[in-house]
């Protein structure tokens, strides 16, 4: 887990709340896709963050 990790993110967690807070009627169909590959790389990050967690709590 590195610094870069969290920063990215914070970074996907804010444009995901973003798109789903501010789209509305300017709701595009690109959208979708953009919110399935956040929600990916989200899961992925947060696999790493609970791992690091973890470590942690073992120290």
């Amino acid at each position: 887990m590195t610094e870069l990790d969290v920063a990215r993110y914070a970074q996907l967690a804010n444009r995901k709340s973003w798109i789903i807070t501010h789209s509305g009627a300017s709701w595009k169909p690109e959208y979708e896709q953009e919110l399935a590959e956040i929600d990916r790389e989200l899961t992925f990050l947060r696999k790493k963050i609970n791992e690091y967690q973890e470590r942690r709590n073992l120290e």
